[in-house]
């Protein structure tokens, strides 16, 4: 039996929070791997509800329990930590959400959660019985499983193709089933996309392109790159608008810098947010270091940004804005990430956690996003010119 997303034949306790989060999540997720083979991934998260976003940190034999499922006698099936681990969770109505939104393990290993409105369809927890109580979660905690069980993208792929990988279930988070799909991603640049589409059952998929963002499926996005093939770096081999009038041919050449991207899509929605990262990722050079691969995708996901009061949703008209920003270096552990109000940018690294799980609010304060350097001015002429390196 299955679950839809869209119909769960229940009546929900917070209806108005159910009609907002299936229309108002706009994540966005890439990777980029350096030519010193570090690999780097980036991620958005746009949200119309406040969740008091926290970072938490997990030493490896952090136990992990799932709920109980109706027809499943005994203790709740649980799973531990083989590796250490930096995750991300919510706060909401003073309780910590029941998803694990993204995180990284010490093996080099990312694993993250982008919202899959009307296309999510996950087992009924309660056609779950006998043997199979034991190998099952709900989809809220597939990240967490992940990030606690494997090294590697072909790990996760091994045991999805040998049906070693738990059943997911239906879970409720935030009041309702919560429609998801993943991004998993190793310190080799390796990528894999895990879907629970509905009407098709379980997908995967190689990530490729290096691109995730929401609905439609992966594949209906690698088929819709297809109708974008004539973007460029450059103005060269631009003829511009050609015409004839009165036997005489003219040629109307491009004016403008950066119309070898004329046409790209700019707006919010998941099908040109997927192009214009796609797109984006593909004319970028490859970074020589992955500190450099740092910097270009903080740059990408800037590109991806959306401002506070830009995107209204849903039947209050919250708005959907960019709450945080993750970078994550997989070779070196450590994630970087910024806020909207607070936008200086923190670091942890999973060599640094301490040995008991722990957490830290992420969102800040403006005052703590800058820093006055008018005491470090210097007077002109004691510059010297020729100081600073350009890239």
């Amino acid at each position: 039996a299955l679950v839809s997303t869209q119909s769960t034949g229940r009546l929900l306790r917070f209806v108005i929070l159910a009609t907002l989060l299936t229309i108002t999540d706009s994540c966005q997720e890439i990777h980029v791997k350096a030519e010193d083979e570090g690999v780097v991934v980036g991620r958005s998260m746009e949200f119309s509800l406040s969740l008091n976003f926290h970072v938490i940190t997990e030493p490896a034999g952090t136990v992990h329990e799932t709920p109980a499922l109706p027809n499943c006698p005994g203790d709740p099936f649980s799973f531990t930590n083989r590796f250490k681990a930096i995750t991300v969770y919510g706060i909401f109505r003073g309780k910590w959400c029941q998803t694990t939104a993204d995180g990284i393990n010490e093996a080099g290993l990312s694993a993250s959660v982008l919202y899959f409105k009307d296309n999510a369809e996950y087992i009924d927890p309660s056609s779950i019985t006998g043997t199979a109580c034991d190998n099952a979660i709900p989809q809220t905690k597939v990240v967490t499983y992940i990030l606690a069980t494997y090294k590697t993208v072909q790990q996760v792929k091994n045991d999805l193709e040998s049906g070693k990988f738990p059943t997911v279930w239906a879970g409720y988070d935030l009041g309702i089933v919560v429609p998801l799909h993943y991004n998993i991603i190793d310190k080799t640049g390796a990528g894999l996309v895990l879907e629970h589409v509905k009407g098709l059952g379980v997908k995967w998929y190689d990530n490729t392109v290096g691109v995730l963002t929401n609905s439609p499926p992966y594949f209906w996005h690698m088929e819709n790159l297809r109708n974008y093939p004539h973007f460029q770096r450059n103005d060269e081999r631009r003829e511009g608008f050609k015409y004839s009038s009165l036997g005489d041919t003219f040629s109307l050449s491009p004016q403008w810098t950066g119309s070898g991207l004329l046409g790209l899509p700019g707006d919010y929605t998941s099908p040109s947010r997927f192009v214009k990262a796609a797109t984006l990722l593909s004319l970028a050079p490859i970074p020589a270091t992955t500190n450099e691969a740092i910097v270009q995708v903080f740059h990408h996901m800037n590109a991806a940004d959306i401002p506070f009061g830009i995107v209204e949703t849903g039947p209050l008209g919250r708005s959907s804005f960019n709450w945080w920003i993750l970078i994550k270096d997989l070779g070196g552990g450590c994630l970087y990430y910024r806020t909207y109000t607070d936008l200086s940018v923190k670091k942890l690294c999973l060599d640094n956690i301490p040995d008991v799980k722990s957490a830290m609010r992420m969102e800040g304060r403006f005052e703590d996003s800058f820093r006055d350097i008018s005491g470090e001015l210097k007077q002109f002429d004691s510059i010297v010119p020729g100081g600073h390196t350009e890239l």
